[in-house]
Order: C-alpha cells, then sequence, then structure tokens
C-alpha cells in the first residue's frame, strides 16, 4: 500500500482542510472553479500538465479577477503534436517550476470549490496523480460542461451529438471561444458555458450541486 506524503504548500492545506459544498446547496449558492489544463499528451502514464488555467465562479458569476495561471516544466520532451496544440516549446518552459510547486495555487484556489472541466476524464485522470504527490486526493465529483451541454441540446433539439469540443458548446450556446488551447481562455470560456447551461436547465428544474456532478446519469437515460 501506497503511503500518501503530507501536503506541503498553503495551496495544499487549504485544499485539504476546505469543506466543498453540501449536494443539495442550490447550484447559485454553491462556490465552483472552472479548471483546464494544457498537456503533453492525453496519456496521464506517459504525458504531463504544462499549464493550467482556473478561475472562480460565486453566486453564478464568474470571477476573471480572481483567475490564477501557471506554466509547468515538463521531465519529459514534448511532441511535435501537444506543441502545435497549445504552442508551448520547451524553450518556453524552461524556467517554469517543477508540478510539484507550480500546482499550489492550483490548489488554492480549488480549495471549497467545485471543479468545472470539460471533459472531465481527461482532467481527472491528470490531477489524481498530480495531488497524489501533495498527499491529497481529488475531493468530491466534477462537473462536466461537455455532459451538461448535450443534456442541453438533446432537450433544446430533441436529439443531440455523442460529443461535443468546447468551441463547439460555446457556438451553440452563443458565446465566444476565448484563446483556444490557453488555459486561463479555456476556463473562461468553460465558466461561461457551465453558467449558461446550468442557468438553462435550472429553467427547467431546479439543478441543486448534487444534479449537476451526477449529470451523466441523466445523459444516460436521455439517450436510453
Amino acid at each position: 500500500m501506497s503511503i500518501l506524503r503530507r501536503p506541503r504548500g498553503a495551496g495544499a492545506l487549504a485544499y485539504k482542510r476546505t469543506r466543498l459544498p453540501r449536494g443539495r446547496t442550490p447550484w447559485r449558492q454553491a462556490s465552483y472553479c472552472a479548471v483546464d489544463l494544457e498537456l503533453s499528451g492525453l496519456d496521464p502514464k506517459r504525458d504531463e500538465i504544462v499549464s493550467f488555467g482556473a478561475i472562480p465562479i460565486e453566486e453564478g458569476r464568474v470571477q476573471l479577477s480572481a483567475a490564477v495561471h501557471g506554466l509547468v516544466r515538463p521531465q519529459r520532451a514534448m511532441s511535435e503534436a501537444a506543441i502545435r496544440v497549445h504552442g508551448m516549446r520547451a524553450a518556453d518552459l524552461e524556467s517554469a517550476l517543477p508540478l510539484d510547486v507550480a500546482i499550489d495555487p492550483l490548489l488554492a484556489v480549488m480549495a471549497g470549490r467545485i471543479p468545472v472541466v470539460h471533459v472531465a476524464a481527461i482532467e481527472r485522470g491528470f490531477l489524481r496523480p498530480a495531488l497524489r504527490r501533495q498527499g491529497l486526493r481529488l475531493r468530491g465529483a466534477m462537473i462536466d460542461t461537455s455532459v451538461l451541454g448535450l443534456i442541453w441540446l438533446h432537450e433544446r433539439d430533441g436529439h443531440g451529438p455523442r460529443h461535443t469540443s468546447l468551441t463547439d458548446l460555446a457556438a451553440a450556446l452563443g458565446l465566444p471561444s476565448h484563446h483556444p488551447h490557453d488555459a486561463v481562455g479555456d476556463a473562461l470560456t468553460t465558466a461561461q458555458a457551465f453558467v449558461a447551461l446550468a442557468t438553462h436547465l435550472d429553467a427547467l428544474g431546479a439543478e441543486s450541486v448534487r444534479s449537476l456532478v451526477s449529470a451523466a446519469r441523466r445523459l444516460e437515460l436521455l439517450r436510453a
């Protein structure tokens, strides 16, 4: 059995100690944090986080002034395919901090807030081992805007696609895409999409923290 390290930074301690909103909390009364990770690839066993962006959401409002952003120095060379996606080269990350240090501001802004991401399986796959290195476990469930978006499209049109990119979802909602594949830009697009989707779905039936984090089950029922 592996032994977890003790949390090291102030952000890690805050993340460990701060309570998350309860499941029955109406969605507008809870605190969230839109998170985006830029990666060297999509395999958490081989690839790494190279930058992150996170933006708090309070009372249904995006708090852009409280956004955090960080670069991370990778331990391995990045592929050309990854560089083409996010535009960051090894030279751009040479002076960045290693992940164990760089991640602390992200943990601080996530403390007490429910993570909101687009395609949770990817972000979860990289956040879990990153937090484990800090002596932490990823707390609670994530809200996935790709799932909420597919539910909304199904409710709007009577059917929906199997998948939707963040850019396509923002366009369907009439929202801008802010600097795609930039961590803060994608976090802002995710945050705005979340607020719009939660508002639309809440008009159909009262949404809570629990209903939003468990939306994947609702999507399965709609598709069935």
